[in-house]
């Protein structure tokens, strides 16, 4: 989980790995997703809201429900996403928010506002590097649209130019 998307760790006080991972499924709109980069001792699935995109990973040791979205999102994933923060932490009978500096509890106006400000951050920052255009995708899906364009080629004109040979060395004339 990189400069691409924002992220919050739900750390289940009670729940095992079995219960998180049931909670996870029985999410509206949620299904394993197939195409993520497997790790071992995780399981990834992937939740449509039909404007939203979120991608969730559930670890073992310790059991943890890694939740994301990309920036590239318009701005109403932002209420959907503390929505589904909240609504995964009565389904695993409450759990520890942590990463991107959130701390105080979920369902505190005091988080919602943490979290408003931070995902504004770092919004801010994505559009600094790949412009303001708004879309529901993976981080996948974010890196082929957006990231990669602005990638310089490996291939063409600039590999030419750092694999040429160097300019022969030049011979002053000789003075007479």
């Amino acid at each position: 989980m990189g400069f691409e998307s924002f992220h919050a760790d739900l750390l289940p006080r009670h729940a095992t790995l079995g219960e998180a991972d049931a909670a996870v499924r029985r999410l509206p709109g949620a299904w394993p997703d197939a195409d993520a980069l497997a790790t071992r001792g995780s399981t990834y699935y992937t939740v449509e809201d039909g404007s939203h995109v979120f991608e969730i990973e559930v670890t073992r040791e310790p059991v943890r429900v890694s939740c994301r979205f990309t920036l590239c999102h318009p701005p109403t994933v932002d209420a959907a996403f503390l929505d589904l923060l909240r609504d995964l932490t009565r389904r695993l009978g409450g759990a520890e928010i942590t990463g991107e500096g959130l701390t105080a509890e979920v369902e505190s106006p005091e988080f919602a506002a943490a979290l408003s400000a931070r995902v504004a951050e770092r919004r801010a920052e994505w559009d600094k590097m790949f412009g303001s255009a708004r879309a529901a995708a993976t981080t996948a899906e974010a890196f082929e649209r957006y990231i990669l364009p602005k990638c310089v080629p490996v291939a063409g004109p600039a590999l030419t130019a750092l694999t040429a040979a160097p300019p022969a060395p030049t011979t002053p004339a000789p003075s007479s």
